[in-house]
């Protein structure tokens, strides 16, 4: 159980793409046409053994109307979209699911990856996807070649911040599909992965909550004792030594 990915939505890709190779120190990006099925256009920077993703719905002459290009309009810009978690065995998580009767907006089954995605109404804060790699260490989102282009800067995920209205009750649907529970720490609810990463949840200081508002990545530069945080997307983003 990981925070594999996560995702933001810009409304200018080029821009967003550009600043996130910055902040991350990478130079390579991966396009993935199969999110055009969405309307939408990315790309994927790998970092350490995780994924961060900007998608943009597609340019004005060949419109579609998508999830991103409304949450846009929402949030009156760029904001957090998306968490992506990898699991051992998806089908318990597919029985948790059901059995909870959320709704699957969109599933896939390949022979390298069975993954679907739940409705974010349902669980709250963000879409989340649930995703099973064949093999276990592979990430067929972010291409053949990943491993040979990530980040020099930045390392694996290591938090991500929801903010929503009801934390407890928020982090218990999710900790629930998952499998796992919720701690409490520093009046925040917690989801603890495998890895020692969190899944945060917040209580909304605006209205409506902001969902996916910050994550955190470890660094890659022995020298860098402290955090560095920066806004990317609407997002803060926190690079510290693990």
């Amino acid at each position: 159980m990981l925070i594999r990915q996560v995702a933001v939505v810009a409304g200018d890709l080029v821009q967003a793409d550009a600043a996130l190779k910055a902040l991350l120190g990478a130079t390579h990006a991966y396009t993935d046409p199969g999110v055009g099925e969405f309307g939408l256009h990315n790309t994927v920077i790998a970092t350490g053994h995780s994924f961060v993703e900007v998608v943009s719905p597609r340019l004005a002459q060949d419109p579609i109307p998508t999830a991103a290009g409304r949450m846009l309009e929402r949030r009156g810009g760029d904001c957090g979209y998306m968490v992506l978690f990898q699991v051992d065995d998806l089908a318990p998580v597919r029985a948790r699911v059901e059995a909870a009767g959320i709704r699957i907006i969109w599933e896939t089954e390949r022979p390298e990856v069975s993954a679907f995605h739940v409705h974010p109404k349902d669980v709250g804060g963000a879409i989340v996807s649930f995703d099973e790699m064949r093999p276990a260490d592979d990430w067929v989102w972010a291409g053949p070649d990943w491993r040979a282009q990530r980040a020099a800067k930045t390392g694996d995920l290591r938090s991500c911040l929801i903010e929503v209205d009801d934390p407890s009750a928020t982090a218990a649907v999710w900790a629930g599909l998952l499998g796992t529970q919720v701690a409490y720490r520093g009046g925040l609810a917690v989801i603890i992965m495998d890895d020692g990463a969190e899944v945060r949840f917040s209580s909304a200081t605006d209205h409506p909550p902001r969902g996916l508002i910050g994550f955190s990545l470890a660094s890659r530069l022995p020298q860098q004792s402290i955090s560095t945080v920066a806004e990317f997307c609407g997002v803060e983003v926190s690079i510290a030594a693990d």
